[in-house]
């Protein structure tokens, strides 16, 4: 009786939460959690809050996508202590609530891991991050708990995200999969586009004082998750115009992050999105002309004052770009670690290059480029991982060709990659890379690529015996 009753119970939750799933009000929760820290600026309450509903997602909700939302909110509140992240230790204990629902998760409903074409890239990617630097990083620097968490969360946890997503994206829905992705990125944008709004609500006296934009400390970060989450933004434009108005909110969040990459990037993100809009016949042509002759205008009448609002309180306000910036020695030193170090790098949690790039606390020693990190960081065999990634990403991109989804996720990739030039952008494991991951999972659903048992996988080319993996 009690364990009927018990099941019963356990049957009735489970059916509430996947109906709160499906519904609008989730995302609009989810939203509203994060912002109670943002408007307080006490990172505590939402971090609790975004914690245990991604622990009850995991244990009552079968669709691990409903967990992913808030789970990655909780990587958004450093934004509020963004020099001094260890405001979080106090919620450490709660790492083990979140593992605790993903065991229940697992056992509670046991999928069979599968996985596409991505899976080459990310296990080569896995291989090069734990060989970065190996005979030459001192063994301090690679045990580190901050190069662990580099080396593991960009190679063997994007993975793990992999396999948990792809084996997710096998069981039927109710709901349109790619609209709900597409909306998973739009309200972590918003999240961020909100976290720049609370920043000014809570300095506005200092801002008001001189009209210059402050140096916000987190502005590359934010600059990251909405350059790469704008195209979203233009996906659901398609299900409803008034989503054109949510392209302003970004737009002003952009350039008030006082992020050069935002500026520079977010205005080719908007100008192909609303390529996109006219190609997909969601706009007119006319529309496209109206918006461009309206920015000309407005920077013909007002350029000057718009470019001392944004470098003013700048050191350099003559120059973009600073000719005497360290990122120009931090590019000629990730030269210099390659040649030196071809084979492996200098490894991901070397402090070699501290002197010039101290970062803040919970950040590694980054190159600013994409390309300079893997040359760098772990040479000849980082190379040809992340080629192998690269390379499978463009594939798959090229055989989604007119899908709406695919063109709204190359735009965003791009803009990530962009991002990546100039900022640590993608070696960020948690959020940046791991929605690329969740994305990219998903586009091998969209172009029907079959995903093979992993097992299967291991026997055809590890050579593993039949009965590998079989539980």
């Amino acid at each position: 009786m009690t364990q009927s009753t018990s099941g019963s119970f356990w049957g009735r939750v489970t059916e509430k939460t996947e109906y709160f799933w499906n519904t609008n009000l989730y995302f609009a929760l989810m939203l509203a959690v994060t912002a109670v820290s943002m408007l307080t600026q006490n990172v505590i309450p939402s971090t609790v809050a975004l914690a245990v509903l991604c622990a009850w997602m995991l244990v009552f909700c079968r669709d691990i996508l409903a967990a992913a939302l808030p789970f990655l909110l909780i990587f958004l509140l450093s934004t509020l202590q963004y020099e001094d992240l260890s405001v979080f230790l106090p919620c450490a204990p709660l790492a083990a609530l979140v593992i605790g629902g993903l065991i229940v998760h697992l056992v509670r409903w046991k999928k069979p891991a599968v996985a596409g074409h991505s899976i080459r890239g990310l296990l080569a990617v896995s291989v090069a991050t734990l060989l970065g630097g190996v005979g030459f990083i001192p063994a301090s620097q690679y045990f580190s708990p901050l190069s662990i968490y580099y080396t593991l969360g960009l190679g063997l946890g994007l993975l793990a995200v992999y396999l948990l997503l792809r084996a997710e994206l096998e069981l039927p829905r109710s709901y349109d999969l790619l609209c709900r992705l597409m909306q998973l990125l739009y309200t972590i944008g918003l999240a961020m586009v909100l976290a720049v709004g609370s920043y000014y609500l809570h300095h506005w006296a200092e801002f008001s004082q001189c009209w210059e934009l402050p140096g916000i400390s987190y502005r590359n970060f934010a600059a990251t998750i909405l350059v790469s989450t704008l195209p979203a933004v233009f996906y659901m434009v398609g299900q409803s115009r008034r989503h054109l108005f949510t392209v302003l909110l970004w737009c002003m969040a952009m350039f008030f992050s006082g992020s050069r990459s935002a500026l520079l990037f977010g205005a080719v993100m908007v100008l192909l999105g609303f390529v996109y809009l006219v190609k997909r016949n969601y706009l007119p042509l006319w529309s496209f002309f109206v918006i461009v002759a309206s920015v000309t205008v407005i920077m013909a009448l007002f350029g000057s004052q718009i470019y001392d609002m944004f470098f003013g309180a700048r050191g350099d306000p003559d120059h973009f770009i600073s000719p005497t910036e360290e990122r120009w020695l931090l590019l000629d030193r990730g030269f210099a670690d390659f040649f030196n170090h071809p084979l492996l790098g200098i490894g991901l949690g070397n402090q070699k290059n501290i002197d010039l790039f101290a970062g803040v606390p919970g950040s590694m020693v980054f190159y600013h480029n994409a390309v300079l990190q893997v040359m760098g960081s772990m040479g000849l065999v980082g190379i040809v991982a992340y080629g192998r990634l690269l390379h499978d990403r463009i594939a798959l991109l090229r055989e989604g060709g007119r899908d709406p989804f695919m063109q709204a996720l190359a735009v965003s990739y791009l803009g990530m990659a962009l991002i990546s030039l100039c900022n640590p952008g993608e070696f960020c494991p948690f959020p940046n890379a791991a929605m690329m991951v969740m994305l990219f999972a998903q586009a091998e659903e969209a172009v029907g690529d079959v995903a093979v048992p992993v097992r299967q996988l291991l026997v055809r080319h590890l050579g593993a015996p039949a009965g590998f993996l079989q539980f």
